[in-house]
């Protein structure tokens, strides 16, 4: 591997490090803040569910306009650099009243400001993962970039699920350790995004700008490729998307564990992530990205379907079975969006024009979907007969949490491996276009943003 291909360590490390507030924000919007404000703020479990969908539903329309947006950006900053540097202050705001959030506060401004959170959520993952897919062009190294930010998800999802245990522990209440978590990731969102600006360089783009039309998000969208990749990443996204929301009723509704076990395995789960971001990087090297994506989530849906038969009050079983559950969770979104930078450079190739933004967007809105979708089954749910408020629901409402918990998931697993069977973006096709990006001139080894 030439030396123009590789990242160092200290920017691979700089690089994710935004990774720790980013995720620190992303868990508590797909799974602490809609339980929170239904149980804690006094929101109706249906209205949540609705508001919860409808923001992100809008938020997918936003994020073809930013990937638009971000292609047609060319600054001596760099294009990408700089709009992980605008979505600071959106975020730093947002979160805030999203988690200092005043009792009694109404739907209209949990919805309200939970767009705003959204919009600055897709600006730093769309940019941060446009980011990502220039440092590279090698089709490894490329993976071992996604790696790190895989695992720099993991450390950020590690800190936050831990806060909500440490202030339990030292005697404050969940709510304040809610709270802690806001405070979490505004201390932490301007230290890291400042740190990855200042180290790590952004590789600048020689295709015109011109032409860079919002139309294209639909030209992509028609690539075959493209289309495998996206079914994959909402079939894939769907299973943690349904865990995420309903882990907490499941566990203490049909299996009877306490709050404070569940927030444990919870942990755990993301702990096996980081020996499983590792493991299917290398992986990736040995019997290539799409087939290792196949792999994992067939893995994944064997393990997810092992939850089913955890004895009910049974902590040490259900701790284990949960932590093996994630190890395969890490595989799908290092490898998709990887997936999706290489398919990046056959663009270039056949377009001359750099659409990494917009192919992001496309990815970035699949993975929304997945997770609005998710968060649509509280209302489904509470449509079925089940309560979270009630100190115990009917057999029958239990079932259908089963049903919702463990089989959708497992089922949109292996539907994910099956989209991905087709996929034909080798590594040998990848190098002869990387080949092919040099001998015009379009290569993206050459030119750093000033300053590195």
């Amino acid at each position: 591997m030439s030396s123009a291909k590789q990242v160092t360590l200290p920017q691979l490390l700089a690089f994710c490090g935004p990774c720790l507030p980013f995720a620190a924000l992303g868990l508590p919007l797909a799974v602490t803040l809609s339980e929170y404000y239904i149980t804690y703020i006094g929101i109706s479990i249906a209205v949540v569910g609705y508001v919860f969908m409808g923001v992100k539903l809008i938020d997918i329309a936003v994020d073809p306009l930013i990937g638009w947006a971000m292609d047609r950006t060319r600054t001596r900053f760099g294009r990408f650099k700089l709009w992980i540097a605008l979505c600071l202050p959106v975020l730093f705001v947002s979160t805030g009243f999203m988690f200092l959030v005043p009792p009694g506060a109404s739907p209209l401004y949990m919805g309200f400001w939970l767009l705003v959170v959204y919009i600055g959520f897709s600006m730093a993952a769309l940019s941060q993962s446009s980011w990502g897919s220039v440092l590279s062009t090698d089709y490894d190294e490329r993976t071992k970039v996604f790696a790190f930010w895989q695992i720099g998800n993991i450390m950020g999802l590690l800190c936050v699920v831990s806060i909500p245990v440490i202030a339990q522990s030292i005697g404050q209440s969940y709510q304040t350790g809610v709270q802690w978590m806001g405070l979490f990731i505004m201390i932490t969102l301007p230290v890291m995004i400042g740190i990855a600006l200042w180290v790590v360089p952004e590789k600048m783009s020689d295709a015109p700008t011109h032409d860079v039309r919002l139309g294209a998000y639909f030209d992509m969208i028609r690539r075959p490729n493209v289309i495998r990749v996206l079914l994959a990443d909402l079939l894939m996204g769907l299973a943690p998307g349904i865990m995420g929301v309903l882990f907490f009723f499941y566990f203490m509704q049909t299996k009877g564990l306490t709050r404070f076990e569940c927030t444990i395995a919870m942990a755990l789960y993301f702990v096996a992530g980081l020996v499983g971001a590792p493991l299917w990087s290398w992986a990736s090297k040995r019997y290539s990205k799409h087939k290792t994506l196949v792999v994992s989530s067939v893995i994944f849906a064997a393990l997810y379907g092992l939850l089913a038969f955890v004895p009910a009050g049974n902590f040490p079983i259900m701790a284990v079975a949960v932590f093996l559950a994630g190890i395969p969770y890490a595989a799908y979104l290092l490898l998709t969006r990887s997936l999706m930078a290489d398919i990046g450079d056959e663009v270039l190739l056949e377009t001359g024009h750099d659409q990494k933004g917009t192919l992001m967007s496309i990815l970035s809105a699949t993975t929304k979907l997945g997770y609005a979708f998710s968060v649509l089954t509280l209302s489904a749910l509470a449509a079925l007969g089940f309560d979270n408020k009630a100190a115990h629901n009917s057999d029958q409402a239990l079932l259908w949490v089963e049903i919702f918990f463990v089989g959708l998931p497992v089922v949109f697993l292996l539907l994910g491996a099956w989209a991905m069977k087709s996929y034909d973006l080798t590594p040998d096709r990848y190098a002869h276009i990387q080949a092919a990006l040099k001998a015009k001139g379009l290569s993206r080894d050459a030119g750093i943003s000033p300053g590195h």
